[in-house]
């Protein structure tokens, strides 16, 4: 199946974007904030999974922190960051209560934040993962349910 005429069109626009200075100056400034993201995250006692990033994105492993990836998505989002629930190599839980969190910074970016204002989403995280500490999702689904309903209602209330 071949790309429509618009499609092809809109294609075109985007590599002729990707190949400018800016382009280029700003995929280097989403790496640059990502690794201070990742660095300042480190800093706080969080555990990275691949200590640290090269790219745009980065994994929170939260079993050393004793919580679940479900429970770290939704304090984010209620403090007005948007991360995705992620597994991580050798998790223990099944996919639909993950141990991890997976961020990046091209959103970020794109709102002109550079290092400086990474450092201070880090300390938002590190503050949201350390209220939350020990908030592990139980095993049991009907228990899981219910726990997450009594969460996102004390949420709300914060």
């Amino acid at each position: 199946m071949g790309l429509t005429t618009i499609q092809q069109r809109v294609l075109h626009r985007l590599l002729i974007e990707a190949d400018t200075a800016a382009f280029k100056k700003y995929g280097q400034q989403i790496v640059k904030n990502a690794k201070t993201l990742a660095t300042e995250l480190k800093k706080g006692g969080l555990t990275l999974v691949t200590d640290g990033t090269e790219c745009h994105l980065m994994v929170i492993d939260l079993r050393p922190n004793q919580l679940s990836g479900n429970v770290v998505a939704e304090a984010l989002e209620a403090a007005g960051i948007v991360v995705n629930r992620n597994s991580v190599p050798n998790d223990p839980s099944p996919p639909f209560i993950p141990s991890g969190v997976r961020l990046g910074t091209p959103g970020l970016t794109t709102v002109a934040m550079k290092e400086k204002e990474m450092k201070l989403v880090a300390s938002w995280i590190l503050k949201v993962v350390d209220h939350e500490k020990g908030r592990m999702l139980p095993a049991d689904k009907a228990e899981r349910a219910a726990f997450m309903k009594s969460f996102r209602a004390g949420l709300s209330k914060r």
